[in-house]
């Protein structure tokens, strides 16, 4: 191990000798992401080189999901929840947190030409994909309570706000997951204790975002998709077979990432018959498998940004080059 005294003078060293120019080259074919600002690397007669690198101090993004009542609510109680819900999104702002508002998408005053099939799509991948959920219980809702069942079967934590005089269903409150109930009597009070609230539990939802990452990769549905195809069976066929899922809801379970699907046990017990598989075979397949799924997260994502017309032969060459490469690096 390098003495820090010896490891500063190599530093100092190294840069006095550079050029300007030097230094910003090393520096930019250096820096990434991933990263840390200061790494030790073995070389040579196990000298120990130093290396610099851009500190990444980015914070971990977090997004809430606000649920309230919004249909059938008259004037003032409009006005109420819209006032809680700037509110809500400024001190979120302030938390790093980027709130989403059903009200600014799916209103159905605002937005009443939205199809009701769009409606709940949209607001159901977007409970799944959140860290939090925010339940304003203010007046009774059918819809708040179609995203509570969401968020529990996410695994979401939820924080429920309502006036000292609400009367908060026990179907709301009881709800076996992380939650925290704030009440209040005034929208001032409220703001320090939302403040307060999210300043105590925010270390826990960037533990269960850090725990749940894995869970952003499409593992169920390709697992599913090319068991599908090797029986030579298409969407219509499994469908067909199913009854109690639709052909839309096939692909969006082939095709999303497996939090946002977020398939039931018994929609999995059913897909896993048709497939001559089992559940287990579905959520954990083998290696090669997983391998495989994040390779093609990782190739899409480069495709989005570099190569949108790339077809899917090259997308299979490229991808067999990669694990060429691998199984090249592990012999080594």
């Amino acid at each position: 191990m390098i003495d820090p005294k010896d490891a500063k003078k190599l530093v100092i060293d190294n840069i006095n000798k550079a050029s300007k120019e030097d230094i910003e080259k090393s520096i930019d074919a250096s820096s990434t992401k991933d990263k840390p600002c200061l790494t030790g690397i073995g070389g040579k007669n196990n000298v120990t080189q130093l290396t610099l690198f851009r500190p990444s101090d980015t914070p971990l993004p977090l997004n809430a999901y606000l649920a309230s009542a919004l249909t059938g609510l008259d004037k003032d109680q409009r006005s109420l929840v819209f006032q809680l819900s700037d509110t809500i999104s400024l001190i979120c702002e302030k938390h790093g947190i980027d709130l989403y508002e059903p009200r600014k998408k799916t209103d159905p005053v605002h937005h009443p030409n939205v199809n009701d099939k769009d409606v709940f799509m949209t607001d159901r991948e977007r409970v799944l994909s959140s860290d939090l959920l925010i339940f304003l219980s203010h007046y009774p809702s059918t819809g708040a309570g179609q995203e509570l069942d969401f968020a529990y079967s996410a695994m979401l934590p939820i924080i429920i706000i309502s006036r000292n005089t609400d009367k908060v269903s026990r179907m709301v409150t009881g709800i076996p997951t992380f939650s925290v109930h704030l009440q209040y009597d005034e929208p001032e009070e409220l703001r320090a204790m939302f403040d307060n609230c999210l300043d105590t539990i925010k270390p826990l939802i960037e533990e269960r975002k850090l725990a749940f990452s894995s869970y952003k990769q499409n593992i169920v549905g390709q697992r599913i998709r090319t068991l599908r195809e090797q029986l030579g069976l298409t969407r219509e066929d499994v469908v067909s077979m199913a009854k109690t899922i639709t052909k839309s809801e096939l692909k969006k379970l082939e095709e999303s990432a497996d939090n946002v699907s977020n398939p039931s046990l018994m929609q999995l017990r059913q897909i896993a018959v048709i497939l001559k598989t089992t559940v287990a075979d579905l959520v954990e397949p083998d290696t090669g498998s997983r391998i495989i799924s994040f390779l093609n997260d990782w190739l899409e994502g480069r495709q989005a940004a570099r190569y949108s017309s790339i077809s899917d032969d090259d997308t299979k060459k490229i991808m067999r080059r990669v694990l060429l490469r691998v199984v090249d690096s592990l012999e080594k």
